[in-house]
């Protein structure tokens, strides 16, 4: 996972949820899409944090 993304993204791609997103998906390729989020945090027991453990830590999104 990159630590830093940036998407350009067409703005008549953008639709109002997850479930609209979800019906877009086509599974020509690799039979499978995912989404991401971010950036998130978590500490351990030691509360250790550590920032974008599951996610980038930034995200641009550029809009054509």
């Amino acid at each position: 996972i990159s630590e830093y993304l940036v998407i350009v993204l067409d703005r008549k791609a953008v639709v109002n949820n997850m479930h609209e997103a979800y019906d877009r998906l086509t599974f020509n390729d690799y039979g499978f899409g995912v989404f991401i989020s971010g950036p998130s945090k978590t500490a351990d027991i030691e509360q250790s944090l550590v920032v974008g453990a599951h996610g980038a830590k930034g995200v641009t999104v550029i809009l054509k």
